[in-house]
């Protein structure tokens, strides 16, 4: 039931093009991630990310996302930009059956390397203690990096790689995702 729930949510977010900033899709040979990039002027928070996401495995494992991620520009001179934020994930693990819910807080660093075509390599994680994990779930940790280029003025290439593990109650630790992927991140 949740899985339908949260397949039908992310289809409502992809179809509404109200207050639309962007898609981001990343692929491993195994996993997928799918997030949906939500206008933050239009909400009052200039500076933030804003997203909705659906991660999924080939063990037909689903995790929903929500996240905000306020960030800085990078001052004149200073190729660091520098955020913090949090995220949500709720979902179900179909090879264990158990439930994850959890909120993480984490933040993003990038470094924006000086050239005529715009490139980073960004670090971003988040980590949700036992405090603020429900559902089976114990805690869970999710860190991920990037190369990223731009290809064209609305739109970025990167080869990353996801480290994505929940702790629960009676599974123990559970890597959902420890591979290398693509991704493309397009601005509307």
């Amino acid at each position: 039931m949740l899985k339908r729930s949260l397949a039908a949510a992310a289809l409502v977010l992809c179809g509404t093009s109200a207050h639309a900033a962007g898609l981001d899709v990343s692929l491993s040979d195994k996993t997928a991630h799918l997030q949906y990039l939500v206008d933050s002027g239009s909400l009052g928070y200039g500076g933030a990310d804003i997203g909705f996401g659906l991660f999924y495995d080939e063990d037909e494992d689903y995790i929903g996302t929500g996240n905000l991620l306020v960030t800085s520009n990078p001052a004149s001179g200073n190729n660091f930009q520098f955020g913090v934020g949090v995220k949500g994930y709720a979902g179900e693990l179909d090879g264990v059956n158990e439930s994850v819910g959890a909120i993480g807080i984490g933040g993003l660093i990038r470094y924006i390397i000086p050239s005529s075509t715009p490139m980073g390599i960004a670090l971003e994680g988040y980590e949700a203690p036992d405090i603020t994990s429900f559902s089976d779930t114990e805690s869970l940790s999710e860190v991920m990096a990037r190369f990223e280029i731009e290809v064209m003025p609305s739109t970025r290439g990167y080869i990353g790689y996801r480290f994505l593990e929940p702790e629960l109650k009676r599974a123990g630790d559970v890597e959902l995702d420890d591979n290398v992927h693509v991704g493309i991140r397009i601005t509307f």
